[in-house]
């Protein structure tokens, strides 16, 4: 088990999940459930150890998921104008390529 991702925010952690998924790369969440653990259960403020962590199982993927994940986490945000998905007829943000409500590509 390799860790190669950690954010507080379960949703990114699950997005990096279904990038590295989306490659063939075989991972999983660590500690997917225990995020609110510390300060309901345990009594303790906010600590980093219950993150939740995105793992790989095979270390010869590690670069490549590195890479994957740093690509997609970059700031490279596009301006512009909200669009319509022409599958569903979902306004999306100018900066999405993907419609958020379906998944269908942009187009252009």
């Amino acid at each position: 088990m390799i860790q190669v991702f950690v954010d507080p925010d379960l949703t990114r952690v699950s997005y990096a999940q279904n990038l590295l998924t989306a490659e063939g790369i075989p991972c999983f969440i660590h500690n997917e459930h225990t995020r609110t653990l510390g300060p309901s259960v345990a009594g303790f403020s906010y600590t980093q150890m219950l993150d939740p962590a995105l793992c790989i199982l095979d270390g010869a993927h590690q670069g490549q998921a590195a890479e994957i994940i740093r690509t997609h986490f970059q700031n490279t945000t596009v301006e512009g104008p909200e669009w319509t998905c022409s599958a569903c007829n979902e306004t999306n943000p100018g900066s999405f390529d993907l419609c958020w409500s379906c998944g269908v590509a942009r187009m252009p």
